[in-house]
């Protein structure tokens, strides 16, 4: 079985390749980075299969992190796993970050603790080698009371700090992050289950919080009256259910929809034909709008599409609708060209403006 490891919830960006019947790494790539995840991720991937002289249709399932971890990053890693897999229908391995740093400890580590530091808000996300211990979070002062009388490894983002104050505490700079061969492992031995969920912590009681953005999942028929309803309310001719049954029938269509609080909130339907990718149309609820969700949803259909082997993309867009042109140039797509009079508004025609990415 071959394993694609993602690993974006800290300030990296990590993917490995690896052969769970061998038991190594075919390929791995990391690059450090604070902000960037979005438009590294996909290339890396890329190089990573080119590298190990294999093609997407080889990657038998993904495993991703999680969080807790940076709100952008963790979210960037999950949605292209997601979209992956979808797109592969092959199932998608999640585990919290906490955890799969965990899967480098050995039996002779004796008591360990993982420690990453929440920004500059002085909490730490917290995993402690107790039975059926869950991630947590804890004010610094706190946790302080707890490291005077203890003694034992500590790994994470938060363990050289740690280890500075306190001296019968003891790391390994090398495991404070996850090792992508063990979670590859891992993932390679775990039941699928459902899509994996985002871990986020709530400060107040440190219990794990829902998060109010789902990531995507592929549309179901009983998303249709939702997305038709949406549609509608977004553009001047909107279309109908049977009109979006029709478009999904078609042979390399697809829509990702988005949900916040159980309620669709956001789709898009691209199409990937011979090598080409088109964007057919994105909608977000008006209420969800900057959010984020419509370049999530961009990014997710990006990643989809370079599952199909698709090496450009391409939409059209009105010439007015600026916030839609704007999220589009942010994503990397620039203008080709224009189609005159191409939309009918009650103001007149408007220009179409033709823009196209290319995907490594």
């Amino acid at each position: 079985m071959i394993v694609l490891a993602i690993e974006t919830c800290f300030n990296r960006c990590a993917a490995c390749v690896y052969d769970a019947a061998g038991g190594r790494a075919l390929a791995a790539e990391q690059m450090e980075m604070e902000r960037g995840h979005a438009e590294a991720l996909a290339p890396m991937v890329q190089r990573l299969l080119a590298k190990a002289v294999l093609g997407v249709e080889a990657i038998a399932r993904v495993a991703v992190t999680t969080g807790p971890g940076t709100f952008t990053g963790l979210r960037i890693g999950l949605s292209f796993a997601r979209a992956f897999g979808l797109a592969r229908n092959i199932p998608v391995i999640g585990l919290d970050s906490l955890s799969a740093v965990a899967l480098s400890i050995g039996k002779n580590d004796g008591p360990w603790l993982i420690a990453h530091k929440a920004g500059q808000s002085g909490y730490y996300y917290l995993l402690k080698n107790a039975p059926d211990a869950k991630p947590e979070i804890m004010k610094g002062e706190d946790l302080g009371s707890q490291l005077d009388v203890w003694q034992g490894l500590v790994l994470g983002t938060g363990a050289e700090e740690l280890v500075g104050q306190y001296s019968k505490l003891n790391s390994d700079a090398a495991r404070n992050l996850p090792d992508l061969e063990k979670l590859a492992a891992y993932a390679a031995a775990a039941t699928p289950g459902a899509m994996p969920e985002p871990l986020y912590l709530r400060e107040a009681d440190a219990k794990p919080q829902a998060s109010s953005q789902s990531p995507l999942r592929a549309a179901a028929a009983i998303d249709l009256p939702a997305i038709a309803t949406l549609h509608q309310l977004s553009f001047a001719h909107g279309w109908s259910e049977a009109d979006l049954a029709s478009m999904l029938s078609v042979s390399g269509t697809q829509a990702l929809v988005m949900e916040v609080a159980g309620k669709l909130a956001g789709f898009v339907v691209l199409r990937s034909i011979l090598g080409e990718s088109e964007i057919i149309t994105l909608a977000v609820t008006q209420k969800q709008r900057k959010h984020g969700l419509g370049k999530s949803l961009m990014q997710a259909a990006l990643a989809a599409a370079q599952t199909q082997s698709v090496s450009r993309m391409f939409l059209e867009v009105s010439e007015t609708n600026t916030a839609a042109l704007a999220l589009y140039k942010s994503c990397g797509f620039i203008e080709t060209g224009r189609r005159k009079a191409y939309y009918e508004t009650p103001d007149g025609r408007q220009d179409a403006v033709v823009m196209a990415k290319s995907l490594p």
